[in-house]
């Protein structure tokens, strides 16, 4: 399966199943022409675009109000959990060496960056290693309508699948080990073709 990036620069997708981005055709139907969707910086640069203050950037890469966050400190809201009314957890990454050994990090539907900034924007954040970009070291992004889970390598080589170096986006797979920077994972995932969040009412 040959997979596409998007025009926005934010998902993943199967051209063969969607002529388009499924992500954006269905952001582009909730809302009107006036709300703008952003790809994001391709410098370094990881501040938002401030066109629009009172829209905030989703984890799918959609465009929501940002009051929520901006009141409470969650995360920001994804298509999923603008959808189905809850953001779940989707699986895990689960350190194994390093010195965040025993710890787990929860993985969200959409895009989970990897970085050790402690920020609403970092959703997995690994502390005490230097080897890890502050930001934008990598993405894990769960595709719930593909159920399958991708990891995306960044602005930083440190990372590695299995022992072996990625240079682009992967598929992971249940207990595959992940490395960032010194720091080894394994990967755990609740949804899979057992599970699936979207067929429970």
């Amino acid at each position: 399966m040959a997979m596409k990036r998007c025009e926005a620069n934010m998902h993943y997708y199967d051209p063969d199943k969607n002529p388009m981005c499924p992500y954006c055709r269905q952001a582009s139907e909730k809302f009107d022409d006036t709300d703008s969707f952003d790809a994001p910086s391709t410098t370094g640069n990881s501040q938002r675009s401030t066109a629009r203050p009172d829209i905030e950037t989703g984890i799918a890469g959609t465009h929501f109000p940002a009051s929520i966050h901006e009141a409470s400190g969650e995360e920001t809201i994804g298509i999923f959990k603008k959808k189905a009314g809850f953001n779940p957890v989707v699986g895990w990454l689960v350190c194994t060496e390093g010195i965040e050994k025993g710890k787990d990090h929860p993985i969200r539907p959409g895009i989970n960056e990897v970085g050790r900034d402690d920020t609403y924007d970092v959703h997995i954040v690994v502390k005490g290693d230097l080897l890890i970009s502050r930001r934008d070291h990598a993405e894990i992004e769960y595709d719930a309508e593909e159920n399958i889970f991708y990891l995306i390598r960044k602005k930083n080589q440190a990372v590695k699948v299995n022992g072996v170096k990625i240079r682009q986006y992967v598929k992971i797979n249940a207990y595959d080990t992940i490395q960032f920077g010194e720091t080894v994972f394994v990967f755990v995932p609740l949804c899979n073709d057992k599970f699936r969040w979207d067929t429970k009412q």
